[in-house]
């Protein structure tokens, strides 16, 4: 597809902060595409990672829902958006089959036309964010590298964000009236899909309320009976290859992505049509040609609802062959903020964000967002 055809671009610099500036040196994969905004941060270990946003089509934002707030001060709110476990960001939250996204498939345009400063991370081995030198992709190392998104997203909208305790890590939650109202409407929400849920929930856990607004996940596979089993700490050889910093992994394998594996999220007949559903897989395969290698999944283990302090809406399909229904609901049961939400979207399986029940999808997010100031 067009859409997934290679061009050269201008590189561009970025300021990290206001003393440092950085060289754009992340591939393109797929060109302009209709004015995709890339931006290039550097997590704290120096490894470079990719963020996208996209630019609203007008100006004139008279319906747009920040603008029907009830209060005309309101700023702008900001999103970050975590793909799953399989596909980055370009295909997942940016689908397009026309130049002006008519069919409205691009959950990052979707929401900057409604207001939000959306951006979109490819976490390490997807899309345009290299594997680092150990070659393989961990949750623990996933969270912190959202951390420096959240981070940079909040610096880059909000001057004060420091002086709310986001850059220190901490979950202190003693803030004034007026600093907790104001850091609500100014700290990022972060959503997570799929395995990219169990992301944002590790997040949650360990960073939330200093540095969140709401947290959401859709389609999370989250469920209390899994557990991940750590692998043995000694090869064959005897040679430590998992368990600590002196350990030698393995070379990260490299399994090559295939047309079947891009379109087999796709379960409902009739939910997609077939011009999005090809897109889908053109530009999967053009931004993820090999498989990122997860590793240390016992990580996830950490998981639990009631360590999440930060308001949640919880988003599922009805038909999402991938989760299990029991654990949706002690999820939700057990999460550990009262200000939180459940929606299930009817006639919908995993990917119901570019599904043509989309809007649904947009609706409830957007309702959850801006659920105290109206739209």
């Amino acid at each position: 597809a067009a859409a997934a055809a290679a061009t050269t671009t201008t590189r561009r610099h970025f300021s990290l902060d206001n003393n440092t500036n950085i060289e754009d040196i992340l591939p393109n994969k797929t060109g302009d595409r209709n004015g995709l905004i890339r931006y290039q941060i550097l997590a704290d270990d120096g490894h470079p990672l990719r963020l996208y946003s996209r630019s609203p089509t007008t100006t004139d934002q008279s319906s747009s829902a920040m603008n029907n707030s009830s209060s005309s001060s309101q700023k702008k709110r900001s999103i970050l958006l975590l793909h799953g476990r399989t596909w980055s960001s370009q295909p997942v939250f940016d689908l397009r089959t026309s130049n002006n996204d008519d069919k409205q498939q691009s959950t990052l345009q979707s929401l900057a036309e409604l207001g939000f400063d959306a951006y979109a991370l490819d976490l390490r081995g997807f899309g345009e964010t290299p594997r680092d030198e150990g070659g393989y992709t961990t949750p623990n190392r996933c969270v912190e590298d959202v951390k420096c998104a959240i981070d940079w997203i909040a610096r880059r909208h909000d001057e004060n964000y420091g002086n709310y305790g986001g850059d220190n890590g901490s979950n202190n939650e003693t803030l004034t009236a007026a600093e907790s109202s104001i850091a609500m409407s100014t700290k990022p929400a972060l959503l997570g899909w799929s395995q990219g849920a169990l992301v944002a929930q590790m997040y949650a856990q360990k960073h939330g309320p200093s540095t969140l607004s709401d947290l959401v996940l859709f389609g999370t596979i989250y469920d209390p009976r899994v557990i991940y089993p750590r692998k043995p700490l000694f090869d064959e050889s005897g040679r430590l290859i998992s368990g600590g910093k002196d350990a030698v992994k393995p070379p990260a394998p490299e399994v090559v992505n295939t047309v079947a594996a891009s379109l087999e999220d796709f379960t409902l007949p009739g939910t997609i049509c077939d011009e999005a559903a090809l897109e889908f897989s053109s530009v999967a395969l053009a931004v993820d040609t090999v498989k990122a290698a997860w590793d240390e999944l016992h990580e996830f283990n950490v998981c639990n609802p009631a360590l999440v302090h930060v308001p949640t809406l919880v988003i599922v399909g009805a038909q999402d062959p991938y989760v299990q229904w029991d654990a949706q609901r002690e999820l939700f049961e057990r999460l550990g903020h009262d200000d939180k939400s459940m929606c299930v979207l009817p006639a919908c399986d995993h990917a119901a964000h570019i599904l043509k029940a989309r809007k649904m999808f947009i609706r409830s997010v957007v309702g959850f967002l801006l659920r105290k100031d109206g739209f």
